[in-house]
């Protein structure tokens, strides 16, 4: 058996994406299963929780469960430790995990989570943890979880691909056996259900859903798994206003340049001489980065989704603002690519109506952590291109390999 404790405690230590919550899997996992979570009640537990997101996001009173936690990487539940000290009792809620056993009884938890964590296990180690999650999953308790059918885009200490077990969605059916499966073809993820109270329905055998492109085959059927297609009182997905609106929420962390977490601050340096004044941000957050360039002299305002600030506006940066020509720049930053395509294209109409733009993506092509609130995952060459149909590039500047910020300015209009 590998050593995963040494492997991951690498990875912790030396991958800052990791301790991020817009790359965690999980916490985009449970946001977007709140109603049906919101049914179980009991105790709670994430295998593989890292810096505790889900343990953090199913603690608030939205939920009534206790939830626990366990991974692999001392490391990381160090630092879960510390992260959650300020929630009732959870030094004694997270755990190490060692030699493949959850430190835990049976039939102790009414809900197990696993995300995108079995993948990166050997084969032969996959069948022994699913065998510890049912141990300790109570009869009919409910086990959630998802796995990427992808290689990661990064190796390990050893030089080894980080998901060491890579298979198609069907082949993870076979192995989990689900009661139901919602697979990902953008993300090439695939969520896994294998028992709740919502799932009793009449028995009837179901497909997993895919959102595939047209002309591919369906996954096959998952056989003897009864469900009904659509679990009575399931709600629709959350729009990207409620999901962002809970984050902000439940994580005041979240986009915060105090805590070093808001990217337009922490760029600002590097993109700060190429503005004119008045400048916009689009997609605004806490509205931060506008106070620094106040701050800083500039005549600066900002917009966005939800309202996290005073004195900033509410509004769709997809859509046509009105006033967006009075402003001489506009920065954007690190918000593309959580846009789906065509409100990337609606997002472009309204920066071209500006003299210059800065603004930042990540690049999806590498795919290494999983940056499940990234819709969009273009590489930077298929970025570049979409950019120059609408933009002069003055600059690209690489701030990390999986980060790109691009200062550019309107195209003459040629009428």
């Amino acid at each position: 058996m590998p050593d995963y404790q040494d492997i991951y405690n690498d990875v912790f230590s030396t991958d800052s994406r990791y301790s991020l919550a817009e790359n965690s899997p999980g916490l985009r996992g449970v946001i977007q299963a709140t109603p049906e979570l919101q049914m179980l009640t009991g105790r709670a537990l994430d295998v593989g929780c890292g810096v505790g997101f889900v343990v953090e996001y199913l603690s608030s009173p939205a939920f009534n469960l206790m939830p626990f936690g366990v991974d692999v990487s001392d490391g990381a539940v160090t630092k879960a430790l510390g992260r959650l000290k300020h929630l009732p009792g959870m030094q004694q809620r997270l755990f190490v995990m060692e030699n493949q056993k959850l430190p835990f009884e049976d039939n102790s938890f009414a809900l197990v989570t696993c995300f995108d964590v079995l993948e990166h296990l050997d084969e032969r180690d996959i069948d022994a943890t699913m065998q510890e999650i049912d141990r300790v999953l109570k009869p009919r308790g409910m086990f959630f979880g998802s796995v990427s059918c992808r290689p990661a885009g990064v190796v390990d200490k050893n030089g080894e691909n980080l998901h060491r077990t890579i298979q198609s969605p069907d082949w993870w059916i076979a192995k989990i056996a689900p009661r139901r499966a919602d697979y990902d073809g953008i993300r090439n993820q695939l969520s896994v259900w294998k028992s709740s109270p919502i799932f009793n329905g009449p028995d009837n055998k179901s497909k997993a859903k895919r959102n595939q492109p047209a002309g591919e085959d369906s996954l096959s059927t998952v056989a003897n798994q009864n469900l009904p297609q659509e679990p009575p009182g399931k709600t629709p997905p959350k729009s990207s206003v409620s999901l962002y609106q809970e984050i902000y929420d439940d994580n005041p962390w979240y986009g915060d340049a105090e805590q070093g977490r808001c990217p337009g601050v922490r760029l600002l340096p590097e993109y700060r001489d190429w503005l004119i004044e008045p400048v916009m941000d689009l997609g605004c957050g806490r509205g931060q980065t506008v106070d620094h360039l106040i701050k800083a002299g500039f005549k600066a305002d900002g917009i966005d989704q939800i309202k996290k600030h005073p004195d900033r506006r509410v509004g769709d940066i997809t859509k046509w603002i009105d006033d967006l020509d009075e402003f001489n720049s506009v920065i954007c930053i690190d918000c593309i690519e959580h846009l789906a395509e065509e409100q990337v294209l609606g997002l472009f109409e309204n920066m071209k109506r500006v003299k210059r733009q800065a603004f930042s993506i990540h690049n999806g092509a590498s795919n290494g952590t999983g940056h499940e609130l990234h819709v969009n995952r273009q590489s930077f060459q298929e970025w570049a291109i979409l950019i120059r149909k609408h933009f002069e590039i003055a600059a690209a500047i690489e701030i990390t390999s999986e980060q790109m910020l691009y200062l550019t300015q309107s195209k003459p209009d040629i009428n």
